[in-house]
């Protein structure tokens, strides 16, 4: 294996900083997102499409993060942008469909929701404390309670190990020495192949 010339602390901190920005600016893009775009509050629709077609964008989401992350020249900093950005996204989801269900439903809940109210439920499902503060009361959202908690082991489970797989297959991508025209192979950060 090639010997790749390590990359300075200078430049791992600018890019650190670099990808906790970008994290930060999209963290909060939804957040605003989850506060300020109205709840439908009315209605007697079922959720169910919504939330089929919200998870369906989420693993759209997670499935273009993993070619981002194997050619990316951090990739470890950005899988872990990509998780850090994905797994609010997957709560938001949940917090959203809970909300409206309580709006339309008020005894869907032992309480009432509130954009707060339903998030914190769902940050406590997804981190598998459940105070008992909150709980679903009625069967259609201890099912969907239900769901969240199994996709929660996949997300968990697949998703992190999807994405870290893929920085790992990043990793190895730059430290495989690729052909090059001219000559001998050479790894693709440019150092020349060892003799």
């Amino acid at each position: 294996m090639p010997d790749i010339p390590p990359v300075s602390r200078r430049t791992m901190a600018k890019q650190g900083a670099w990808v906790l920005f970008r994290v930060t600016v999209t963290v909060v893009l939804l957040f605003l997102a989850y506060y300020l775009i109205p709840t439908r509050a009315d209605g007697v629709e079922s959720d169910l499409p919504w939330l089929i077609l919200e998870m369906a964008v989420f693993g759209v989401i997670v499935a273009i993060q993993v070619p981002i992350i194997i050619k990316s020249q951090y990739p470890v900093l950005r899988a872990v942008e990509a998780l850090a950005t994905t797994i609010p996204l997957f709560l938001l989801i949940f917090s959203r469909i809970y909300l409206s269900n309580s709006l339309t439903n008020p005894d869907s809940f032992t309480q009432l929701l509130d954009h707060t109210t339903a998030l914190y439920f769902t940050v406590t499902v997804f981190a598998t404390v459940g105070f008992g503060d909150i709980v679903a009361a009625t069967n259609g959202m201890k099912i969907l309670v239900t769901v969240q908690m199994l996709l929660n082991l996949a997300v968990l489970g697949l998703v992190i190990r999807l994405l870290s797989s893929a920085a790992q297959r990043g990793v190895q991508r730059k430290h495989r020495p690729h052909p090059h025209p001219d000559g001998p192979a050479v790894p693709v950060d440019g150092s020349p192949a060892p003799l």
